[in-house]
């Protein structure tokens, strides 16, 4: 490939991400996609109906991320989250961290990036 070729995809490539970008906020912020307000729900008023939203979510992307590397597009056993070791102590403190920082923020990164969106 030459230069030229390099620089069309690339640019194609960030109008894509662009497209999906503007995709996830439109239907994250019409469907109040936020893990702590799916855990709130189910905690408050025993609402399941954003944590069922979450666990899609999750499904969608463990779905496609296996079909991407089915079909060769990546390599799963050079990526940092497939570890087979498990270090339960730091799983817990970064847990508890990450779900103390989501109730000082108000809300899970995905809630954080609508509001700075619109």
């Amino acid at each position: 490939m030459d230069s030229p070729d390099l620089a069309l995809i690339a640019t194609k490539v960030v109008w894509l991400a662009f497209a999906l970008g503007a995709v996830f906020g439109a239907v994250a912020r019409r469907s109040h996609f936020c893990t702590m307000g799916a855990v709130g729900d189910i905690v408050t008023m025993g609402d399941w109906n954003r944590m069922r939203l979450w666990l899609l979510a999750i499904a969608v992307a463990v779905a496609g991320t296996n079909l991407l590397a089915f079909w060769g597009i990546i390599d799963l056993s050079k990526s940092l989250y497939t570890a087979s070791r498990l270090i339960w102590l730091s799983n817990l403190t970064g847990g508890l961290l990450f779900g103390f920082g989501m109730v000082l923020a108000g809300g899970c990164g995905s809630k954080t990036l609508i509001r700075i969106g619109g």
